[in-house]
């Protein structure tokens, strides 16, 4: 055999294994991806929406009504898969639009509507593992770790939550960077019903406005946080009562976005998962 026979048999067989090799990679990130989009529980609508419809304790702005509106997303979002063996990364991004609604009181007896213009961007992060075989359906990839979902307003975003606290005589939780705190969908952190909570945000804004939202039953929930000075807002929430998964979402803005008409809408967002689960 020949010097350049044995060369480009040699040549072909690199090529073969390496097209191989990236079909196998493609065909994987294909099959997250579809994991990804199926997946109607952790990736949807990131920090949708408040809805006026069945909502609760929404006088809590001192001069009037807050909510948000419907919102619309990017037609297909944003679903980066890095591979690394039997384990990937996943980062899922998102835009959120909409507009933001405020009745303000301008005396005892009347109010005037202010609408503003919104848009945000989410992201969550996963962590996915090869558990059963390539032949099988999904090539065996399974979901397995979640982050927090991180969302921050498009156009202007000077307000930042440094860290998120909850305590209550059961557990005590800090996290610092959303991103990069993953909990394993098979074991959640789970609250008992109606276990009372004590939850601080530390942020850089003295005179931001912080909310929680959260959903009992089919009612959606706003409690405010009171603020307590250089950047610190706490506030007390008991935990739902029927078991299961539950999100809750952890606002902050800027006190220009709701009490001041032309500011623009200055938002940090976190949204945390977690189960409702009666003690073993």
């Amino acid at each position: 055999m020949s010097k350049w026979l044995r060369l480009s048999l040699a040549l072909f067989v690199v090529l073969t294994v390496g097209l191989s090799c990236k079909s196998a990679v493609e065909q994987d990130k294909t099959a997250i991806r579809a994991l990804v989009e199926g997946d109607t529980t952790y990736f949807k609508g990131g920090t949708a929406g408040d809805s006026s419809e069945n909502s609760m304790f929404l006088d809590d702005t001192t001069i009037g009504i807050w909510w948000r509106g419907a919102q619309t997303h990017d037609s297909t979002p944003v679903v980066e898969v890095g591979l690394l063996g039997d384990s990937a990364w996943v980062a899922w991004h998102q835009h959120n639009y909409g507009q933001l609604f405020h009745w303000v009181k301008t005396s005892d007896t009347t109010a005037v509507l202010w609408i503003k213009e919104l848009a945000e961007k989410v992201q969550l992060n996963a962590v996915f593992k090869r558990e059963g075989d390539q032949a099988e359906v999904n090539r065996g990839w399974k979901l397995k770790k979640i982050s927090l979902v991180d969302g921050t307003s498009d156009s202007v975003n000077s307000v930042k939550i440094d860290s998120l606290k909850i305590h209550s005589t059961l557990r005590e939780i800090t996290i610092i960077d959303p991103l990069n705190t993953y909990y394993f969908t098979d074991s959640l952190v789970s609250f008992t019903p109606g276990e009372q909570l004590t939850i601080t945000l530390y942020t850089n804004a003295d005179d931001g406005l912080a909310f929680l939202h959260a959903f009992w039953g089919w009612l959606f929930v706003r409690i405010p946080f009171e603020s307590q000075g250089n950047g610190v807002f706490t506030g007390t929430w008991n935990a739902q009562i029927i078991p299961g998964l539950r999100f809750a979402i952890f606002d902050f803005v800027s006190n220009g976005t709701l009490l001041e008409p032309t500011a623009a809408y200055d938002y940090k967002g976190w949204l945390f998962p977690y189960l409702i689960k009666t003690a073993d």
